[in-house]
């Protein structure tokens, strides 16, 4: 359902008249990682809220519910930081690499760097 509206969205915002394809391509790509980074941010935020709250609230404890509220804010801004890449390129470039930097990190400590 969110991707219609996304489709809609983006052609909304103008894009500069000197982009090649090859613009095109990047640009595309860096729209996909902060949506994907930011699909899996909202979701591990979302899963650990979840099991903080609902599953396990007896021994809830806020400074990791107050962590996963910040991991799911920061996949909101990321998603949302999609919907802007073509309208703002350095931003979606510094945006892309930063969700790089966090999903390598989260690799590294949720599976030992596999």
């Amino acid at each position: 359902m969110a991707t219609p509206a996304m489709r809609y969205l983006r052609r909304l915002l103008p894009v500069p008249a000197a982009a090649t394809r090859a613009d095109h391509r990047v640009l595309r790509l860096q729209e996909q990682l902060l949506l994907d980074s930011g699909r899996v941010f909202m979701l591990l935020g979302g899963l650990v809220l979840m099991w903080q709250l609902v599953i396990n609230p007896l021994n809830a404890a806020e400074h990791v519910v107050f962590a996963a509220f910040l991991l799911w804010l920061l996949g909101v801004a990321l998603a949302l930081l999609s919907l802007a890449v073509r309208r703002f390129p350095r931003l979606a470039a510094a945006g892309a690499a930063a969700a790089t930097a966090f999903r390598n990190q989260f690799r590294n400590y949720l599976l030992g760097g596999l």
